[in-house]
């Protein structure tokens, strides 16, 4: 749940337009998480709690497909890569025993390199480094 409340902070406006389009149906069943999520005061858990509560909100009210297809739609190709990535040796990473489990790990690690440098480039790009 953590790791989905980091993907928020990586979306663009026009994304998350399209997100609260898709999400439309339970939107109002939203506000109490995304004050909860807002918050500074918000501890880890809670913010974790919160983002369990949008997810399962938005699953329960039919429209998980929706949204995760306006999610995925606002992903370049090295995104969606990194994401599959991530998840898959995640749950390698969780289910495995032995040396698949740890590979699973690396893979997880070298993913975050990748993140870092998508980051590294976007940031290049926003200060105009060229």
């Amino acid at each position: 749940m953590l790791s989905a409340e980091e993907a928020r902070s990586a979306l663009t406006a026009e994304a998350a337009e399209d997100i609260a389009e898709a999400a439309k149906p339970v939107l109002s069943k939203l506000d109490q998480y995304i004050v909860t999520m807002a918050s500074k005061e918000s501890s880890a858990t809670e913010v974790a709690t919160a983002v369990f509560g949008v997810i399962s909100t938005i699953f329960t009210g039919g429209c998980f497909g929706e949204v995760f297809a306006a999610w995925i739609g606002s992903l370049d190709w090295g995104q969606k890569i990194l994401y599959s990535v991530t998840g898959l040796a995640t749950i390698a990473a969780a289910c495995a025993t032995d040396g698949l489990a740890e590979i699973g790990a690396i893979a997880v690690a070298l993913a975050g390199c990748g993140w870092l440098i998508d980051d590294s480039v976007k940031c290049a790009e926003a200060c105009s480094y060229a």
